[in-house]
């Protein structure tokens, strides 16, 4: 596939107007091919993700978070960001990242954790922040019910959640923002939610919500990201056969979740 023709797909998806002023989407990485082939959809880099893009034979992959955060004052063989760098461009391998865009975009990470969660009537929050959304349940349930059934949706094992609120709780209306979205918590107490599901929760943050009787599933930052290779990877394939378009999309494979220590204290 032409390298301007694979950008304009991304385009559809996840519209590069919808970033964030602080973020960094786009190219990460640009080795000046032409032509793909192959590429490789995984959450971040990481040094697992680069030998599976090698393996794979991948010219491109596409993450959701982005390489290059903060603005680089060296690059270093050493460190991990120069290392990577030297590691990609080496092997031919280029970087794209949509990070704000796929969140906020129609049928990004939000709207995929609502269909996720089998949430009815899935819509933003009325403040329009761009992230936010909230659903009600096909029925009345309870906040240990979502905890068992978002584990399940998001496929992360309940060891990495963190609970605000009561687990007896009656839960009927969802609200939640995909990793870090402890700072719109007011905005689900104004939303009338019973119960926020987000990732990266601060202490104040919780502290706000246990005290206005919101219940919320810290989940993780990874355990409410994770589902970006999966759904970006359904949507390439989907315009690419629409379109006859020849490249194969892979998955990654690789687990990237930095507290998945595999031991217990």
């Amino acid at each position: 596939m032409k390298k301007a023709k694979l950008l304009q797909i991304i385009e559809e998806i996840c519209p590069s107007a919808l970033a964030e002023p602080w973020d960094n989407c786009g190219f990460q990485i640009d080795t000046g091919v032409l032509d793909y082939e192959r590429a490789l959809v995984a959450l971040e880099v990481t040094s697992e993700v680069i030998d599976e893009a090698e393996a794979e034979g991948a010219d491109i992959i596409i993450t959701h978070h982005p390489l290059i955060f903060e603005p680089l004052k060296h690059v270093y063989y050493n460190e991990f960001i120069g290392n990577s760098i030297f590691e990609l461009l080496s092997n031919g391998i280029s970087v794209y990242s949509c990070h704000t865009t796929f969140d906020k975009t129609v049928g990004g990470n939000n709207d995929y954790i609502g269909e996720l969660l089998k949430l009815k009537d899935v819509r933003p929050f009325e403040n329009d922040n761009g992230f936010c959304r909230r659903g009600d349940t096909a029925f009345e349930t309870t906040f240990i019910e979502m905890c068992h059934l978002a584990a399940d949706a998001f496929d992360i094992d309940e060891k990495y959640f963190r609970t605000v609120g009561k687990l007896t709780s009656l839960v009927n209306t969802v609200g939640w923002c995909s990793g870090a979205g402890g700072e719109f918590i007011a905005d689900a107490l104004r939303e009338g939610c019973d119960l926020y599901i987000t990732g990266d929760l601060k202490h104040h943050e919780a502290q706000l919500a246990l005290e206005s009787g919101l219940c919320v599933l810290d989940a993780g930052h990874y355990g409410t990201e994770k589902i970006f290779t999966e759904n970006m990877a359904a949507k390439l394939r989907t315009i690419c056969g629409r379109e006859d378009q020849e490249i194969e999309i892979v998955e990654s494979q690789a687990d990237s979740n930095p507290f998945n220590s595999g031991r217990q204290l």
